[in-house]
């Protein structure tokens, strides 16, 4: 029998099939549609996980204000923002501390907070519609009601809670249930870092803070001598000193004893004519009331004198001896412009003084 023929060089075409370019797509798009399902499986496990978080975590964070004594309330809890954002509503969110001597509550109109899936730690709260505060002044129950065009609270979470935050205030107004206005922001905004220092360093900075506002309006009830309305004010402050875990005020008090300070770094002030630089150093006294001593440059003081003798706060022979006495002692620049004075500025026994001369009653801090 004759064995068949081979053709010397040439493979049997078994060996050299290949399959229609058109399988091979079919192939390359199958693994990448079932790589594509896998991962969006993964993704919606993913999403939903950290979905359930948020919501676990803010209800322990409720329950964890209520056993201290907060009052907490919402009508609405729903989440969204599927797929690349973890979106919290908060209808109707209310806080309030009722059991204290000088109780208070806050009732808002929305909270939402967002957050991006691969950066969950990084949270922003904010805050849309009315609001309104009821507080309690002097014994009398307040009310008072506003919105903001912008009320926002940027978070950095880390293992102990937040590390950093920033908050956002533009376009806000409160005003009396009688329509008075009591609190007005232009724009101001309020960074805070934490600082975590070895347990032997009790005075070291453990907070961090930067203010910057604009057009503030003050309450009227203050009566201050330039008006209620403040141009600008920044600062730069540190908190020396850690304020401990424990019940408030007890934990400030155990800060104040341990020698708790805050140190201020750079205080600027344009308030009516009024100029202002100083730095210096604040704490509590033994009533838990703020006390300080400060350096300050200081223009405008001539009209800050007339305002105090128009008020009443200084006599009239006073004040022009006061004139006097600021004139000789301020500094005029060689370029020219408003004469610049250097004072000690000091916060004590609930008022600012000026040297010896008392600009403004500082309203009490109601701990408690």
């Amino acid at each position: 029998m004759l064995s068949p023929r081979k053709t010397p060089g040439r493979p049997h075409p078994s060996l050299s099939y290949r399959p229609p370019a058109y399988l091979r797509t079919v192939k390359i798009a199958s693994f990448a549609f079932a790589g594509a399902a896998g991962l969006a499986v993964l993704w919606v496990v993913a999403w939903f996980s950290l979905a359930s978080n948020m919501r676990s975590e803010t209800l322990a964070w409720v329950e964890a204000r209520r056993a201290e004594g907060f009052t907490v309330a919402y009508t609405k809890f729903e989440l969204g923002g599927f797929p690349f954002m973890l979106l919290a509503t908060i209808e109707e969110p209310g806080l309030g501390r009722p059991d204290i001597r000088a109780p208070w509550v806050w009732q808002g109109e929305r909270l939402t907070m967002r957050a991006r899936p691969w950066t969950p730690w990084r949270l922003r709260l904010a805050l849309a519609g009315a609001q309104t505060v009821r507080l309690t002044d002097g014994g009398q129950p307040r009310t008072f009601k506003g919105d903001a065009d912008e009320l926002a609270l940027d978070l950095v979470l880390g293992g102990g809670g937040a590390e950093s935050g920033r908050l956002t205030v533009a376009g806000l107004a409160f005003s009396s249930a009688e329509g008075t206005p009591a609190v007005a922001v232009e724009r101001a905004e309020l960074a805070a870092r934490r600082r975590f220092p070895g347990p032997e360093d009790h005075r070291a900075s453990t907070l961090d803070v930067d203010l910057t506002a604009l057009g503030l309006g003050l309450p009227a009830g203050l009566d201050l001598p330039l008006g209620r309305t403040v141009g600008a004010l920044s600062l730069e402050a540190s908190l020396r000193g850690t304020v401990p875990a424990a019940p408030w005020p007890a934990a400030l008090a155990k800060w104040r004893d341990d020698g708790g300070t805050v140190e201020v770094a750079r205080l600027t002030l344009t308030y009516g004519p009024l100029d202002a630089l100083a730095n210096g150093t604040l704490a509590l006294d033994g009533g838990m009331q703020p006390i300080g001593a400060f350096t300050a440059k200081v223009q405008g003081f001539f009209p800050l004198v007339d305002a105090l003798k128009e008020k009443g706060l200084v006599r009239a022979r006073d004040a022009v001896t006061a004139k006097v006495v600021l004139g000789v002692l301020a500094k005029r620049p060689a370029e020219g412009g408003p004469p610049t004075l250097n004072l000690p500025l000091t916060v004590q026994g609930r008022k600012i003084y000026a040297g010896p001369l008392a600009l403004a009653e500082v309203p009490a801090i109601p701990w408690e």
